[in-house]
């Protein structure tokens, strides 16, 4: 695929975008309101990637919901995370065969808790796993590009489990945020050098967003892109930077983004250009979506800007190969 394809299917997406999620709306509100259970128990919720990035950055629009919502990767949850009898444990996997999620959503099981899978395929090993399910209702645009999409309907599907939502409100805030943040971010990735490196700061749950944004910036052509809680970044990973790199302040509407935001007088004397996603006061929810869209914005311009096949992250190399070997990998 030619870069400038790739990058198509990138601006479909976007554009397209608030309809899926307008469309998805419903039949999610409806199919999540019989999973949603008593608020007495802990609520696992994680994955391996964006699944855990979703959670982490719906951790708060859960907790204001009144659950006790711990954000888990998968690995935590299989291996350390004191999951007990009469706990709540949701996978998350778009294909619903992340071999990962699949052996934490068994070994949940098997210690008394109660398991949901939420995924695209109702029919994949994840959703035969666990005790119910919660189909993903849309239909990807493409998979081979940065999985800006994806994290979005699994954003909504949280807020659907978590309680009712205003969705009306979340579709009009995505539409109309879109054109500008694309704008916004195709002036600044003309501005950024070919060496320029991106650290995206956030805390609470805004550190899910960040992660995410990073991880976008991996996925389109293996570039050097960092998260770090906006606090414990001062405590010696500042001392990367160099002038001329980019940094994404992430804003989720809690007591942490006072401190995220007051980092951008000192990154700008380290010579280093400063946007922020600011949070929507009161709805975390949507403020989650808007730090995700924000990262796809961003990733697509800088593909533009440097002409990336965002299909090819490895740009040929060794590195999908790798991935395989690791995804195969299993539990022993």
């Amino acid at each position: 695929m030619t870069p400038s394809d790739s990058h198509a299917l990138m601006q479909r997406e976007l554009d397209e975008q608030a309809g899926i999620l307008e469309a998805a709306a419903g039949p999610l509100s409806k199919a999540a309101a019989g999973l949603h259970g008593d608020r007495d128990s802990t609520i696992w919720i994680g994955g391996c990637g964006d699944s855990l990035f979703a959670a982490q950055a719906m951790a708060g629009h859960f907790r204001t919901a009144g659950w006790d919502m711990r954000a888990a990767s998968a690995a935590e949850m299989l291996w350390d995370a004191p999951i007990s009898d009469g706990d709540r444990v949701v996978g998350i996997s778009i294909s619903g065969s992340t071999r990962r999620t699949v052996e934490a959503l068994a070994a949940a099981k098997a210690r008394g808790a109660r398991t949901l899978a939420i995924t695209l395929k109702p029919e994949s090993a994840l959703a035969e796993t666990a005790d119910a399910v919660l189909p993903l209702p849309y239909t990807p645009i493409s998979r081979a590009i940065p999985h800006g999409l994806d994290y979005h309907v699994t954003l909504l599907a949280l807020a659907a489990l978590a309680g009712p939502i205003d969705c009306a409100r979340m579709v009009e805030a995505i539409a109309d945020a879109t054109p500008g943040l694309l704008a916004e971010a195709r002036r600044l990735a003309a501005g950024l050098g070919p060496e320029a490196r991106f650290v995206f700061l956030g805390a609470g749950p805004a550190l899910g967003s960040a992660n995410f944004s990073a991880a976008k910036l991996h996925e389109a052509g293996g570039l050097p892109a960092f998260s770090h809680e906006s606090e414990n970044f001062a405590h010696g990973a500042h001392f990367m930077l160099r002038p001329g790199d980019h940094a994404v302040l992430v804003g989720a509407g809690g007591p942490g983004d006072a401190r995220t935001f007051a980092m951008a007088p000192g990154l700008g004397k380290l010579g280093v250009s400063v946007a922020t996603v600011p949070a929507v006061a009161g709805d975390g929810w949507i403020s989650a979506h808007l730090g995700g869209l924000s990262a796809q914005a961003l990733c697509l311009a800088v593909a533009e800007a440097r002409a990336l096949d965002v299909t090819d992250p490895g740009a040929g190399s060794t590195a999908a190969a790798v991935q395989r070997e690791w995804f195969g990998w299993t539990a022993g």
